[in-house]
């Protein structure tokens, strides 16, 4: 889970728009949010994931469903209030459920930065300093589900790791005189801007695969060796910074 900016309202739902789908929705119960005039922009707004999970959500939103923050059985008032709504995969959707988030309250990345209330430990969620806001998220949505998030957790945060060793490996011998040449320096660089880019809040499991790489002691010696060698410029510094913004360490 990771800070989410939220969007500008989008224009469709004005104030008088918004009574009449929240009349329509009282009236017939009918998901009078599944328009592409909502879908759409949280959707981007998500950079394409689970606001939750950060799971990829299908191409423009095809299995996204609208996930109400307040639940719409509960408070059937804020069913199309923009602030009320965010992008979500079937699996948190349905683990939150009719959960009650005014008397239970757990984390709306929107408004709260996750990285306040939890950090990542061996590819698990885990309550920082004992947040109560932090483990009841945890809990809520069900982010530690083996099967369907820490597995797929581990595969990516583990093939950025052996990406890592491999980088620091051909850098040690780069920097032994071994192999100086150009295209093993290219490799050494651009291999660490893609890495770093699997990291960016626009890739799946970002905050996992960030915490991973910073957490990591060959990130640290790799580093070392590109600035010793004069090859640290200012967009692998841009990256790493969008990354350790990302991070839940």
């Amino acid at each position: 889970m990771i800070n989410i900016n939220r969007s500008e309202c989008p224009t469709e739902l004005t104030e008088d728009h918004k009574k009449k789908l929240t009349q329509k929705f009282i009236d017939t119960k009918d998901s009078v949010w599944a328009v592409s005039y909502i879908k759409k922009p949280l959707f981007e707004m998500s950079h394409g994931k689970c606001s939750y999970c950060e799971g990829k959500l299908g191409e423009e939103g095809k299995y996204m469903h609208v996930e109400h923050f307040h639940h719409k059985d509960a408070f059937p008032n804020e069913v199309v209030e923009w602030n009320n709504l965010l992008p979500s995969c079937v699996h948190c959707n349905t683990n939150k459920g009719t959960h009650n988030t005014i008397a239970e309250p757990i984390i709306d990345p929107t408004i709260t930065d996750p990285r306040e209330h939890m950090i990542i430990e061996n590819y698990r969620y885990k309550s920082k300093n004992n947040s109560t806001l932090g483990k009841k998220t945890i809990e809520v949505i069900y982010l530690n589900s083996s099967d369907q998030l820490v597995t797929p957790r581990f595969d990516i945060a583990n093939k950025s790791l052996d990406t890592l060793q491999d980088l620091l490996d051909k850098a040690i011998e780069f920097q032994a005189g071994t192999n100086i040449s150009t295209k093993r320096r290219n490799i050494i660089i651009n291999g660490l801007k893609s890495l770093l880019r699997e990291a960016h809040p626009k890739s799946q499991y970002s905050a996992i695969v960030a915490t991973t790489i910073l957490k990591d002691s060959y990130y640290l010696e790799l580093k070392n060796i590109i600035i010793g060698s004069g090859l640290w410029d200012y967009e692998l510094q841009t990256l790493e910074t969008e990354v350790r913004d990302t991070s839940l360490y």
